[in-house]
């Protein structure tokens, strides 16, 4: 059963990495370069945290030799961090060819190493259910954590530059929206799949989170999913206004929700090994 210690780790990185794909939904020549050094730099420091902790982990717990997956997890960290560093130089410089492809490439060895930090928390055959379940649920999790950070940080920029043109915060938002919802219908479906197509664990997995954890289960799908989705709806009133300030406000206290519901995810998965 994997620790807690070791999920939350993968909760930074998840901020990070979805950080970057909430900024990939922005207009990049509409907003200025300050704004995505300033998210860019807060994202680039969670993730030096989420390698930095994982590499004490696992030189802790693995002081003699490294399975392959976690060399592999560790080498996709390391190197989502190097190309995320190259991206934060190319913010400086004029560079658009070099500040593309550090971008892309930075959000391409983040995806492998949230595929191999899914693959550490499952016991299963290469061609099953859970291969392609616990993937996307990472996946789904980590664009909910970053689409919620830069729909707050942006909501701040429009603090500072009043006259900016709604349409990237509207973006955004958008954006966080259709990941939530995806996330609450994933939740459903993945259930209904582990209990009928996954293996023996993940089906003893299920049970035990129903019977002995379901005060917990409710408390994460209250505050990971119901607040948010209705704060959503609020936000929305906000912008049609609209009053920026309110909006970013209200992203506060949805990315309160959605970060507690996250970490009680963790929590979960760290008690029953499954990615909800």
């Amino acid at each position: 059963m994997p620790s807690f210690t070791n999920s939350f780790l993968l909760f930074f990185y998840q901020i990070a990495l979805g950080g970057l794909f909430g900024l990939s939904a922005t207009p990049f020549h509409e907003l200025e370069r300050a704004f995505y050094k300033s998210t860019a730099g807060v994202l680039f420091v969670i993730a030096v945290l989420a390698l930095w902790g994982k590499t004490t982990l696992y030189w802790q717990s693995h002081s003699v030799a490294l399975s392959l997956g976690a060399l592999a997890e560790i080498s996709f960290y390391s190197l989502f961090v190097i190309l995320f560093a190259a991206y934060m130089i190319s913010l400086w410089g004029e560079n658009q060819e070099f500040r593309a492809r550090s971008f892309a490439s930075c959000l391409l060895c983040g995806l492998v190493g949230l595929v191999f930090s899914a693959r550490g928390f499952y016991d299963a055959a290469f061609w099953s259910v859970e291969t392609f379940l616990y993937p996307l649920g990472f996946f789904l999790s980590a664009l909910l954590l970053g689409t919620v950070t830069v729909g707050m940080l942006i909501g701040h920029w429009y603090l500072i530059d009043t006259g900016q043109s709604l349409e990237p915060f509207v973006r955004v938002y958008k954006f966080f929206v259709v990941t939530l919802v995806a996330q609450t219908l994933f939740f459903i479906v993945s259930a209904a799949g582990l209990y009928l197509f996954g293996t023996s664990e993940s089906v003893m997995g299920l049970e035990r989170l129903w019977l002995d954890h379901s005060t917990l289960l409710l408390t994460r799908l209250i505050s990971g999913q119901a607040a948010p989705l209705i704060l959503s709806w609020m936000i929305w009133r906000t912008l049609v206004i609209p009053h920026t300030m309110a909006a970013t406000g209200l992203f506060y206290i949805a990315l309160l929700g959605v970060f507690v519901g996250e970490i009680l995810g963790k929590q979960i998965l760290a008690l029953t090994s499954l990615p909800f």
